[in-house]
């Protein structure tokens, strides 16, 4: 059976149960395990050291998990007044440690030459709450201004069931990085932007081409048909969009390291959850909705038009 064929809105009420428990789920995760959180939330320590010739980043890294057993941030920046031209300069994130932690670490960063601490800085637990604050507002500032925009050019119906969809998208995001424990810096409130953002985009184009439908409804065409036949319109489209992006995320994941690991692993979990829950959560809330408000089973469209 094609894609074209399915009674997708056959199934919505199965859809939004399972949507429940995954959601359920996600959030016995964070309850339980939690995010594991990176200094940029937690504070810690900010080294900037500068060696007299050429390492690399797998090098410290290499040095740093065998002297402290952590998997430390490491970035190469451009070296700052080093009198060898083979001098190579890195920004060292790492949580906090005791003075016995920072000798062995400075002690067995000699392995790899002669450096020079440029700089040693705590990032405070202030940053880090301010951090937290300003991405739960963003958040929040996103799905309040979608709402307004969807009920505007579409329904309040079609409004809620995209934020709706959208705080699923986010809460199983998070409840899978935090069953997977996988570590959280700065890059996971960019990545979490950007699924609402992708999400949303998808759930918009689902959502507009129920609209055009709703309002030319075929003679004798039920609520169940028309919802049928905007999905089958347009679900092509979103599993080949979907399908290319996350290729992409999987070569990072695999490919990119532990520095964009975060970042992959949340657009990863977060696209694929905003592609389905476009026709799942999205569009199976919605019908459903309008079902009930049409009085669970409607008659023809031609006996009474459809009204946005």
């Amino acid at each position: 059976m094609g894609l074209t064929r399915i009674r997708y809105m056959r199934y919505a009420r199965h859809y939004l149960i399972f949507t429940l428990v995954t959601v359920l789920l996600a959030a016995g995760a964070l309850l339980f395990r939690g995010l594991n959180l990176g200094i940029d939330f937690t504070g810690g320590l900010l080294l900037d050291l500068q060696f007299e010739r050429t390492v690399t980043i797998e090098q410290v890294r290499t040095v740093i998990d065998s002297a402290l057993g952590i998997d430390a941030q490491i970035q190469q920046v451009e070296p700052k007044g080093a009198a060898s031209p083979e001098a190579t300069e890195f920004l060292v994130r790492t949580p906090e440690l005791s003075a016995e932690d920072k000798d062995r670490l400075y002690g067995s960063l000699l392995h790899l030459g002669a450096y020079t601490v440029i700089g040693e800085d705590a990032v405070s637990g202030t940053v880090s709450s301010e951090l937290t604050n300003k991405a739960l507002l963003a958040v929040g500032i996103a799905a309040v201004l979608q709402v307004i925009y969807i009920s505007i050019r579409f329904q309040f119906r079609m409004g809620v069931a995209a934020v709706v969809a959208l705080l699923h998208d986010v809460l199983l995001t998070m409840g899978v990085l935090a069953l997977f424990q996988v570590e959280i810096s700065s890059n996971f409130v960019a990545a979490i932007l950007t699924v609402l953002g992708y999400s949303m985009n998808d759930t918009v184009v689902v959502l507009d081409r129920l609209r055009e439908n709703l309002h030319s409804r075929q003679k004798g065409e039920s609520l169940e048909e028309m919802a049928t036949r905007s999905i089958q319109e347009v679900i092509t489209r979103s599993i080949y969009t979907g399908v290319s992006v996350q290729l992409m995320l999987l070569a990072m994941i695999f490919l990119g390291g532990s520095t964009v690991l975060d970042l992959a692993s949340t657009l990863f979990v977060g696209i694929l959850a905003g592609t389905y829950s476009s026709i799942t959560v999205a569009a199976a809330l919605w019908f459903v909705w309008e079902q009930s408000r049409e009085g669970g089973h409607p008659g023809p469209a031609g006996a009474r038009p459809a009204r946005a």
